[in-house]
C-alpha cells in the first residue's frame, strides 16, 4: 500500500536497500533520493523487533538522516497519513492533506467523514 502510494504522488523511490551509518547497517524500506528523505514501516511488534527498532532509530539520528516513520495504526488512513508525514518532511505543495480519501478504494470522501 505505501509503495503503491508512492507511485500514485509520482514521488521515485528505491525499495529495501542496505545503507551504513558509522560502521552499521541500516536495512530501510523506501528511500527518496530526491528528498534524502528514509521511509520506515513499523510493522511488528515483539522484544527482538522492538530494540532493532529503536537501534534503526538511533542510528538514524546519529546519521542526521532524515525519517518518516509510519506506525501500523496509521495503515488504518495510510494515503492520508502517508501525505501528512511526507508534507511534514519533504514539503511537497501538490498533496492535498485536506481530504481524506477510502483506504480500500481511494475514493475521495465528503465532509461527513
Amino acid at each position: 500500500m505505501i509503495d503503491n502510494h508512492l507511485h500514485r504522488l509520482g514521488l521515485e523511490h528505491e525499495y529495501e536497500n542496505t545503507i551504513r551509518v558509522r560502521g552499521l547497517p541500516i536495512k530501510y524500506d523506501w528511500y527518496l533520493p530526491k528528498y534524502k528523505t528514509y521511509i520506515e514501516y513499523w510493522g511488528f511488534y515483539g522484544k527482538k523487533y522492538m530494540k532493532r527498532k529503536a537501534e534503526k532509530l538511533q542510528l538514524y539520528r546519529k546519521g542526521n538522516l532524515k525519517l518518516i516513520s509510519i506506525e501500523d495504526i496509521m495503515l488504518k488512513d495510510i494515503y492520508t497519513n502517508l501525505e501528512k508525514e511526507l508534507n511534514k518532511t519533504i514539503k511537497i505543495k501538490n498533496l492535498n492533506v485536506e481530504k481524506k480519501h477510502c483506504p480500500n478504494c481511494r475514493v475521495e470522501l465528503d465532509k461527513r467523514f
